[in-house]
This record gives C-alpha cells, sequence and structure tokens, in this order.
C-alpha cells in the first residue's frame, strides 16, 4: 500500500466496522425513525454513505453498480429520497462496497493519487486529496449516526472491532 494512502484506508477500515456496530442491532423501524422534522434518519445516512464509497468507486475507476435507484443517487434530502431498504439490505449493500472499496484504495499507486479529478471541499483536486475529504465526510456523517443512536435511546456506538481481516485482532 502506498504510504500516503495508509492512514486514510486505516479510517475507511475503522469508519467500516463502527457503522456496522451501530446497526447490526437496529430494529427496521428505529433505523427509518427521525428524532426530529429536519433530521435524517439512520438508514438514510447509511446509504449516503454506501453511495458516497460507490462514487469513490467510480473516481478510482473500478466502479460498483449502485444498490440504489437513480432518484436516490440524485437526492439531496431525506424526502427526495424515495423509500428507504430494511437494515438487513444496508449491512450487505455496506459490506460489498466496503470489500471492493479497501482492495481499490490499497492498489492506488503514485501517478493515481496525483492524478487531477473534479476537487471536493477541501481538497488540491488530486485523487489523493478526494480521498482525504471523503474519510472526512464519512467520519461526520459517522457521528450523527453514534448521536442519532443515542436520541433513539440506544446504546452508545462501540469501538469493538472484528477480527474478519486476517492479521488484524478485535478490540
Amino acid at each position: 500500500m502506498h504510504p500516503s494512502v495508509t492512514p486514510l484506508a486505516g479510517i475507511f477500515r475503522l469508519n467500516t466496522e463502527l457503522v456496522l456496530n451501530c446497526i447490526t442491532d437496529l430494529p427496521d423501524d428505529l433505523a427509518q425513525r427521525r428524532v426530529g422534522e429536519k433530521l435524517n434518519s439512520i438508514a438514510f445516512l447509511v446509504a449516503h454513505l454506501t453511495e458516497t464509497r460507490h462514487f469513490l468507486a467510480a473516481m478510482l475507476g473500478q466502479p460498483l453498480p449502485s444498490p440504489f435507484s437513480a432518484a436516490f443517487t440524485s437526492a439531496r434530502s431525506i424526502e427526495q429520497a424515495g423509500p428507504l431498504p430494511p437494515v438487513a439490505p444496508l449491512i450487505q449493500y455496506w459490506e460489498a462496497i466496503a470489500a471492493h472499496l479497501a482492495v481499490l484504495v490499497e492498489r492506488l499507486d503514485t501517478p493515481q493519487l496525483g492524478r487531477t479529478v473534479p476537487p471536493l471541499p477541501g481538497s488540491d483536486g488530486s485523487t489523493l486529496g478526494n480521498l482525504a475529504f471523503l474519510a472526512q465526510h464519512e467520519s461526520y456523517h459517522l457521528g450523527q449516526i453514534a448521536l442519532l443512536r443515542r436520541a433513539l435511546d440506544l446504546p452508545t456506538m462501540s469501538y469493538r472491532l472484528s477480527s474478519r481481516e486476517p492479521g488484524r485482532r478485535g478490540a
């Protein structure tokens, strides 16, 4: 793995696990519930993060077909998103794009990282810059998901890590 990507890949791996920790025990009705009129549901945020990872895979030149409709993909609010899937498919979609993205990020090299792409906020317009922004973006929404769990009277987000990946110990 390219040394510049190592910390970002670590953030993506951690976020993969933390999202799963937030939704694995989540009942479907609570996943869909909004705790305020202007707030998103956990299901919407997980779908948004899943779609964002699909965007990243496409940016890296290896798109994976999105499980969401074109309407959801262009939605800018929960009202525009349409019906959201239950938790079990959200977990499947998240795990599929997480596995795909992990391989892509691991294989990035210097020319790819320096490639000019349309810049995302705070990025220098390179693939590496966009990758850093998307890691931050994902972490921001993960914090929202963790906060929504508490607002729904659920236990706090766990930092417990699974040992699914070879050589990685659970905590």
